[in-house]
């Protein structure tokens, strides 16, 4: 799934990535020393289905994710993440064949 995070603006990785805990999967040293200087605007990271390569849909802010595990976390609650899913939903897929509102008389 799909999923809005905070990119921090001195390394450029994921703001979850200077939490506790998380150190020890990279070897940046600001992610490692945890203190993130995170974007206000949340960057989308999508993901893709295998074998056919359509983006999957987006995980809504505030979403337990990976529950029951060692990798829990819950995506990102804030107000701009709020705005940025609902942005992004209204929007049509892609491929959509466009409307055309008004030539059939309906």
């Amino acid at each position: 799934m799909s999923v809005l995070v905070h990119l921090c603006r001195g390394c450029g990785h994921q703001s979850a990535w200077h939490e506790a805990g998380n150190g020890g999967y990279t070897s940046c040293r600001c992610c490692r020393a945890g203190s993130a200087d995170p974007d206000p605007a949340p960057t989308l990271l999508p993901t893709y289905s295998s074998p056919h390569g359509i983006r999957e849909p987006l995980w809504e802010p505030g979403t337990q994710r990976n529950a029951g595990t060692m990798h829990a976390s819950r995506t990102c609650d804030c107000a701009q993440c709020h705005e940025g899913a609902e942005a992004m939903t209204r929007r049509e897929h892609p491929s959509a064949a466009p409307r055309l509102v008004g030539l059939s008389g309906r």
